[in-house]
């Protein structure tokens, strides 16, 4: 039957063999598998469609797709990428791409060359995977889908009968002999940035908070399990109470949401960078204080605000020092990165006075709305008349009056500070915080929402700390003339234990996941993989720091280990010498190796051969048996009708192994051999 114009049989293509077919589909899913969570949904549903049209059983009903139908499709998809990432270029772009035409070259392809350049495709797609994520957990599952691949192209060489398992076996041990190689490359090459450092992934972050707080924000985060950051102390580490993690400052209030300053963008010397020192600066430098120095290594948040303790100073490159003491990034963190910090946690911050804009900033406050809360500030600071006397006297109220932590609150209406304090008193952090910095202004003392993280859990398998997203916190700082700001927790006047204990530890207790139905469920999750929580961690902490924080610091520290040198002469020259070693290992396991594994009847075959080289008939290399047989008559013609014999028995039984004559012939096969 003729195949219609511009298709071909699937039995034309590479000899009738459908294998090689079934595996390049399975190729090409599994390298679209990583970037599943990042792909568009047409394009998801576009590789789906291509690989179904080319499954035997569907193109034998309607035919492979055309030129016309073809380049209609590659239009469409240069169009469907532009407008799903306004760009074709770029990480999440370009990989669109590359999976958009390596589905069309599943649909066209008709030869050996057109499923090479498909496999070269494969290869390419699966290592972009590594420019979103360099997690444990993919560089195996990529080890995986780099065995498919080979195998897609072995098979295109393997004769019929080989099962898929021969096939995957023989896809390991190649992939398998280049781990070697790539180990070597790894511990000693010269190294060079990774290209996920060179934030390619923009928008891929998905931990962390926004810029600005309104009730049930922190709220969202602090059910979740997620890491935020891992903190390795050098030395010990300060009690859990002491650790506020200092992310973000919001001074502006619009009587629902707490936003950030526009000062760092607006003012120049607001940031200090280390190139140019600005007076702030150098005024808090005090290095006869106590240091605490730690790393911190963070997750991808999207945003360029890093968190340290209290008066961080940090010698990473691209980090530096907001006015208002918080670490900044010089550009956002789309992918995980460490940095060295050195906390000095005893120095006032401030206290010789503030800069009359930071001043006003940390005093002003919507002109009306939330008149109770104003009034009663006014109050209470008219009787008390000293600013220190009247932040803990607010403190002692919000600890004496009947208010409950509780990470599901009610709704809050339009004067959200009212119905909070004088209503429902029931709330988290954020709503503590927001509260008692409004009462603050109320009665002129400069104030501001701090957001971070407070706590963390000490890892029982590493000596490092992980900060996750339930230890997410806001809480207030006010400013008092000689001890500049001062932070202030209210949430520990209702909740102490939150801050004593952590969230982390908290969290055990089912109350505060709250009293409905899902939140049951979720303290049941939260305690039941707990444990394995902790050991994924420690195992991802592991290959964070040993192997993505490989770095030339770590080589050269090796190299001085080993030789006492880090010259790259001495450095080559121990590559070199590892290959050499690998390389005439390699040969002897294929000279003697081979022998080993050697099948049954073509050891008696050589044995036979052997003898009949003794004898002064030696085999050419190469030479088939029946030709040997015949030059073993022509030399001896006594032995002619053994040797005849001899070789008509291998090749039925080498290439009919399934013979039920097998057995018996197989018999006579070594007593042919053994007779003397």
């Amino acid at each position: 039957m003729p195949a219609c114009p511009g298709t071909f049989w699937p039995g034309a293509w590479l000899m009738g063999s459908l294998r090689v077919r079934y595996w390049q589909l399975a190729a090409l899913l599994a390298v679209v598998v990583p970037q599943f969570d990042r792909l568009p949904s047409w394009l998801i549903a576009g590789v789906l469609l291509a690989c179904v049209w080319r499954l035997p059983a569907v193109e034998r009903r309607i035919g492979a797709p055309g030129a016309i139908v073809r380049s209609v499709l590659l239009v469409a998809g240069l169009a469907g990428v532009y407008y799903s990432h306004r760009t074709l270029l770029g990480a999440e772009g370009g990989v669109s791409f590359l999976i958009m035409g390596a589905a069309l070259k599943l649909l066209e392809s008709r030869n050996a060359r057109d499923v090479f350049v498909l496999s070269i495709l494969d290869f390419f797609i699966l290592s972009t995977a590594f420019l979103f994520s360099q997690s444990l957990l993919l560089t195996l599952y990529v080890g995986v889908a780099l065995v498919v691949i080979v195998a897609a192209l072995l098979v295109q060489q393997q004769r019929e009968g080989v099962t898929v398992r021969q096939t995957l076996w023989r896809a390991g041990v190649m992939v398998g002999q280049a781990v070697p190689l790539m180990l070597i490359l790894f511990v000693f090459f010269p190294r060079l940035p990774p290209i996920w450092s060179l934030n390619l992934t923009q928008g891929t972050g998905k931990t962390g908070m926004t810029d600005n707080m309104s009730p049930g924000d922190i709220s969202s985060l602090s059910q979740s399990s997620a890491p935020a950051f891992r903190v390795e102390f050098e030395g010990e580490a300060p009690p859990p109470g002491e650790l506020y993690w200092r992310g973000l400052v919001l001074t502006r209030f619009d009587g629902k949401t707490w936003t950030q300053s526009d000062m760092l963008t607006d003012y120049a010397g607001m940031v200090d960078w280390g190139e140019y020192r600005p007076d702030w600066s150098l005024a808090q430098e005090d290095p006869a204080q106590r240091a605490v120095k730690y790393r911190v290594t963070l997750e991808p948040t999207d945003q360029p605000w890093l968190f340290a303790l209290t008066l961080p100073r940090s010698a990473t490159p691209k980090v530096g020092l907001a006015r208002d003491y918080r670490l900044l990034y010089r550009a956002p963190v789309f992918s995980r990165i460490s940095y060295d910090v050195t906390s000095y946690p005893s120095i006032p911050l401030d206290p010789h006075g503030l800069p009359l804009l930071i001043q006003r900033e940390s005093l002003v406050l919507p002109s009306s709305g939330n008149e109770q809360a104003r009034e009663q500030a006014h109050r209470w600071m008219s009787l008390l008349g000293s600013q220190e006397r009247y932040v803990s006297h607010v403190l002692d109220w919000f600890r004496k009056e009947p208010f409950y932590y509780t990470m599901e609150p009610p709704p809050l209406g339009d004067n959200r500070i009212d119905e909070f304090l004088f209503g429902t008193r029931r709330g988290f952090c954020e709503h503590y915080a927001s509260s008692f910095v409004f009462l603050m202004r109320a009665a002129g003392v400069p104030a501001r929402v701090v957001v971070g993280y407070q706590g963390g859990e000490r890892s029982p398998l590493g000596d490092y700390w992980q900060v996750r997203q339930l230890d997410a916190h806001a809480w207030a700082e006010v400013w008092l003339p000689g001890q500049g700001w001062v932070r202030v927790d209210p949430t520990a006047a209702v909740a102490p234990e939150r801050i004593e204990l952590g969230a982390q530890q908290l969290a055990n207790d089912p109350a505060y996941w709250g009293d409905s139905g899902l939140s049951a469920m979720r303290y049941g999750n939260y305690r039941m993989f707990r444990g394995l929580r902790q050991m994924v961690d420690y195992i991802n902490y592991r290959w964070q720091s040993d192997v993505l924080g490989y770095d030339t610091e770590d080589q050269d520290g090796l190299m001085q280990r080993l030789v006492g040198d880090t010259s790259m002469i001495k450095r080559l020259g121990i590559m070199a010498a590892i290959l050499a070693t690998l390389a005439f290992g390699l040969l002897l396991w294929t000279i003697y190796g081979q022998r080993r594994h050697e099948h049954p009847l073509d050891r008696l075959y050589r044995r036979y051969c052997e003898r009949q080289a003794r004898s002064g008939v030696a085999r050419e290399p190469g030479e088939a048996p029946a030709d040997f047989a015949r030059r073993i008559a022509a030399r001896k013609p006594a032995e002619a009708a053994r040797a005849r014999e001899v070789a008509a028995l291998y090749a039925s039984l080498r290439y009919r192994p399934d013979s039920p004559q097998a057995p018996v012939l197989t018999r006579r096969l070594q007593r042919l051999v053994t007779l003397r």
